[in-house]
């Protein structure tokens, strides 16, 4: 299909010209352009290009996902994508609020980026992280965990009010589905594979399901795999669609699957509202800074600790040669 027949010219030119028309926009709304002046040269130069047409937005900032994704408004996006991620065919049943409950008085509560129930029961949490070193395993489990707490709490209510016994049976399964922006080490030492799947399963043998199911997905090694091979499926085209704000991409995307247009205007709407767009690319910045404050301290610590590690082996030595 060419990129006349799939409409990706028109889809991608926008309201503004030029520079100079953007910033005209920005400057007739002060705060606009005050945010605008905030968010740094390189998410300036992003933002420029974004409404001039030279590339995407990225869909893994938090409020953009949630508007392409929203559950409730197209549940249909939301279930084509996990079931291709899960390999079975899911109907989204309700919206789940993305808050856990307090457990103890002084317990923290996990909010998670989307929460439905299908229409099986089963309960699926979407994750997106920026960086992945802030979604290690621990708390994996520990999301996953909470899904199953919910569930057991859901149940028992659910039988309470049909004057029926509970059952462990009761309790369905549960999936944590997290996208990474950014993978870490443990990620890039797979460095071919992009689809991680897990489940708890016996040595033995033994079929017992236990319910918790986890699937990662790091965005940028499926970048490097797929960009020589090109779209392979619908699945690539999502992936390359949440993970990739290229022009060349969003062609292939759109070439190989028209109906991606429509969610890829839903995105480029965004520059006809300056301000909101604004908003869009600070919270960026936002996330940004949050990151890198945090990796800093983290970096430190582990600096700190393996400082620590040689001195004790360094004293140690020194006294054995002493004894000696």
């Amino acid at each position: 299909m060419s990129m006349k027949r799939s409409g990706l010219p028109e889809l991608v030119r926008g309201p503004f010209e030029n520079r100079t028309e953007v910033l005209r926009a920005l400057q007739a709304d002060p705060e606009a352009f005050d945010g605008y002046a905030g968010l740094g040269r390189e998410l300036q130069e992003n933002f420029m290009q974004f409404c001039l047409g030279e590339r995407g937005l990225n869909i893994t900032c938090d409020p953009v996902f949630k508007k392409v994704f929203d559950p409730e408004a197209h549940p249909e996006r939301l279930e084509d994508f996990l079931s291709l991620c899960l390999g079975e065919e899911l109907k989204i049943l309700r919206v789940m609020p993305n808050e856990s409950s307090r457990l103890t008085e002084d317990s923290s509560l996990l909010v998670m980026d989307i929460l439905v129930r299908l229409s099986s029961g089963a309960l699926v949490n979407v994750e997106i992280q920026r960086m992945g070193y802030y979604f290690p395993g621990s708390r994996c489990a520990c999301y996953s965990s909470d899904l199953v707490m919910r569930q057991y709490v859901q149940a028992k209510k659910e039988r309470e009010r049909e004057g029926k016994r509970f059952s462990y049976k009761d309790v369905k399964k549960v999936y944590t589905v997290v996208l990474i922006e950014e993978s870490t080490k443990e990620f890039k030492e797979i460095p071919d594979q992009y689809l991680h799947y897990s489940k708890q399963v016996f040595s033995t043998g033994l079929k017992l399901d236990l319910l918790q199911e986890y699937l990662i997905i790091p965005l940028d090694i499926f970048r490097k795999c797929c960009d020589n091979t090109g779209i392979r499926g619908k699945l690539d085209a999502w992936l390359y669609f949440i993970s990739s704000d290229r022009i060349g991409d969003i062609k292939r995307v759109v070439s190989a699957y028209p109906e991606f247009e429509t969610l890829y205007r839903e995105v480029f709407e965004f520059r006809y509202h300056v301000k909101e767009l604004v908003s869009v690319y600070s919270k960026i910045l936002r996330e940004y800074d949050a990151n890198t404050v945090k990796l800093m301290i983290e970096e430190c610590r582990e600096e700190a600790e393996l400082m620590r590690a040689e001195r004790d082996k360094a004293v140690k030595e020194l006294h054995e040669e002493t004894a000696g």
